[in-house]
């Protein structure tokens, strides 16, 4: 099928798969949808893939969705946290870099593998800074992406089992009016994301940057942008294919050995923050599904997604998310290195 049709048929599952999610009251619908299709479509061999520029749209999109909801905890109740949030950040890189010490000691993953694949930065970057270090690029990039999809996938469950059937999940009003105003302050906040992101070649920059200039200017009253639910739709689909279509027969055929070990480590690193998670919930007093959200460990677009779909302290998970991605993107790799070379 050439890539047009692929394009169209995908987008018909992913809409059917969304309506049934919907309808059973899955959180997360209109990501978990495009995820599944993707992943349907990447074993069954389809050679598509969002393109590198339209994946940095929709984090853009993404980031603006984020100012809109940050805003409400930019303020001196933040910078009190933020100790917490600081030591829930570090305390996830040491989990990670430690459990990949341990496994590779144990000769479970060849040289510096399991660092790599369990380090919780960018996906693509520790697949790049793996190959450069002698580590296996095939394995790293199946660690990482499958972790993404089982943190995913668990925070999903969890928030339906929490949550439980939802009359309690707004019914979403998909052409609501639109303000001239509103949209062009959320267009030009996406597009100084994408400019910026493109420029330094950093792609998280692309929901961080609008997500941080726009709580700031929302909680001064400069702006007040808004994301039509289609648009916002379109966001989650893009994204959602984006990790879906990475899982291809080639690439799992060539890991199938190590497939139930890649599923372990994954299991351990997520049960190991979800431990953490419940002394956060204790000491701070938040419920376990926030607890849970603000901790795991890995795809912030995809847990911000899901935390703005239940009933959360939003706040307090966009919080902990935001400083955990800065920490990592600023100590993750070094520390990754670090362990690495101390390997051998």
């Amino acid at each position: 099928m050439r890539k047009f049709g692929q394009w169209l048929v995908l987008a018909v599952v992913t809409a059917g798969l969304v309506a049934g999610l919907k309808a059973a009251s899955v959180p997360a619908a209109l990501l978990l949808g495009p995820l599944l299709a993707g992943i349907a479509f990447g074993l069954g061999g389809a050679v598509v893939r969002p393109a590198k520029s339209v994946l940095l749209g929709a984090y853009t999109i993404v980031g603006c969705m984020v100012a809109v909801a940050l805003a409400r905890a930019v303020g001196p109740s933040m910078l009190a946290w933020m100790p917490v949030f600081l030591l829930m950040a570090a305390s996830t890189l040491l989990i990670s870099a430690g459990l990949g010490w341990a496994l590779a000691r144990r000769g479970w993953f060849p040289g510096s593998t399991a660092v790599w694949g369990l380090a919780p930065g960018g996906a693509a970057g520790m697949v790049a800074m793996a190959q450069e270090r002698g580590g296996d690029g095939r394995l790293v990039a199946v660690m990482q992406y499958l972790r993404i999809l089982m943190v995913t996938g668990a925070a999903i469950a969890l928030a339906h089992a929490m949550t439980g059937p939802s009359g309690t999940l707004p019914v979403a009003d998909w052409f609501p009016p639109l303000e001239g105003r509103s949209l062009a302050e959320t267009l030009a906040l996406a597009g100084l994301g994408g400019f910026v992101a493109h420029r330094l070649g950093f792609s998280a920059a692309a929901f961080l940057l609008p997500g941080l200039a726009g709580a700031a200017l929302i909680s001064m009253g400069l702006a007040r942008p808004s994301v039509p639910p289609l648009l916002a739709a379109a966001a989650y689909a893009l994204i959602g294919w984006n990790i879906g279509l990475g899982f291809t027969r080639s690439t799992l055929r060539d890991c199938v050995q190590a497939l139930p070990r890649i599923l372990s480590a994954a299991f351990a690193l997520i049960g190991l923050c979800a431990g953490m998670g419940l002394l956060v919930g204790i000491f701070c007093d938040v419920d376990p599904l926030t607890a849970y959200l603000a901790t795991t460990p890995g795809g912030i677009d995809a847990i911000l997604i899901i935390a703005t779909t239940v009933p959360v302290d939003l706040p307090f998970i966009l919080s902990a998310q935001v400083v955990r991605v800065l920490l990592v993107l600023l100590a993750g790799p070094s520390l990754a290195a670090f362990v690495a070379r101390h390997l051998g």
